[in-house]
């Protein structure tokens, strides 16, 4: 079982016509490392009224789907 502590530093719902109503969150972990999370549409009923901003969570039984994308611009 893959539990890991978080805490959500920026959440947002979003509207696609593809994916219709979703929930979008960044949330960091122990490591500091940033983690991009995504309520689907069917459970977004389920989940608004749990997540806000700045909480922190245990997610449970977390499905990991790595996809990394570079971004090679300076700043």
């Amino acid at each position: 079982m893959n539990n890991v502590r978080v805490k959500i530093i920026r959440l947002w719902k979003q509207y696609s016509t593809a994916s219709g109503e979703t929930i979008e969150m960044v949330f960091v972990d122990s490591r500091d490392d940033k983690i991009h999370g995504t309520v689907k549409k069917d459970e977004v009923g389920q989940f608004v009224h749990v997540l806000q901003q700045g909480q922190t969570k245990v997610l449970i039984n977390v499905i990991v789907i790595s996809r990394f994308r570079l971004n090679l611009t300076d700043y």
